[in-house]
């Protein structure tokens, strides 16, 4: 009777493990996040372009071979420079901001004051732009409209 009891717990303990094993390895992070930062003020239209983009992703774990689809492609903050597929905006950074970091990603930045700044980043990159330290505020462009 102790052997069955034994032998019974033992498959019991044996499912469970290989349970939580298919849970972690079928467990998806994606590369680019549904909720973005709380320590970042992102603009109306960052939050509009954001949410498209983590549409057009679909839930992909890296985005190293990510095209956008021809619809996002048509977004206004996005367009193709030298056959790669770029955001733009504006930042609004700190002293903290490291621009040096920023380039790394393949950014690059025009100064327009001293905490404002435009700029361009390679859609791949830009999850991790938005975790660089420094900066305080993201604006996607937007599509200006010459009034008669």
């Amino acid at each position: 009777m102790k052997k069955i009891l034994f032998l019974a717990a033992f498959a019991v303990a044996l499912v469970g493990c290989g349970h939580q094993k298919n849970v972690s390895k079928t467990h998806k992070t994606s590369a680019v996040v549904e909720i973005l930062p709380e320590n970042i003020n992102f603009s109306t239209s960052f939050r509009a372009f954001w949410d498209d983009f983590y549409k057009d992703t679909k839930g992909a774990k890296t985005l190293e071979n990510y095209v956008p689809s021809e619809a996002f492609q048509k977004h206004p903050a996005v367009s193709n420079v030298d056959n790669v597929f770029v955001v733009s905006g504006y930042l609004t950074i700190t002293p903290a901001f490291d621009q040096a970091a920023f380039e790394a990603l393949g950014g690059t930045i025009n100064q327009l004051d001293a905490t404002t700044v435009t700029f361009k980043m390679p859609l791949t990159r830009l999850p991790e732009m938005i975790q660089l330290k420094g900066i305080e505020s993201v604006e996607a462009a937007i599509k200006v409209y010459r009034r008669n």
